[in-house]
């Protein structure tokens, strides 16, 4: 909801499927790197992570680089607290981003949903 939410205020028509394994670009900058670091994160490839700092150093600087793992990291801890917990979401918050997770595909990535996915 927040990228959205940045775009809009910069003026920016972002393809939003993207973050959930679309085709094509999502129209940040430094998007290739941006990608590589959540992947990374993800991931935890000790070789994957080495070169991505690496190739994130080059691009945004060290700073740039610290503050990409830190968003990556957060919203991987956050995401995880709030599936382990069987937090669902709120009315507003079901509301607001309706067109969103159904633009992204996201409510496939829920926990319900793929509990669904095992139910007879």
């Amino acid at each position: 909801m927040l990228l959205r939410e940045s775009g809009k205020r910069a003026n920016q028509a972002l393809n939003l499927p993207v973050v959930t394994g679309a085709q094509g670009l999502l129209g940040l900058d430094h998007e290739a790197e941006l990608m590589a670091v959540a992947e990374a994160v993800y991931e935890g490839d000790p070789t994957a992570l080495s070169t991505m700092r690496q190739a994130t150093v080059v691009a945004l600087g060290s700073q740039g680089l610290v503050d990409a793992i830190s968003v990556a990291a957060a919203f991987n801890g956050i995401t995880k607290i709030a599936n382990a917990t069987g937090l669902p979401l709120d009315a507003t918050t079901v509301t607001k981003t309706g067109e969103l997770r159904k633009e992204t595909g996201i409510d496939s990535y829920s926990e319900n949903h793929k509990a669904s996915l095992f139910d007879e």
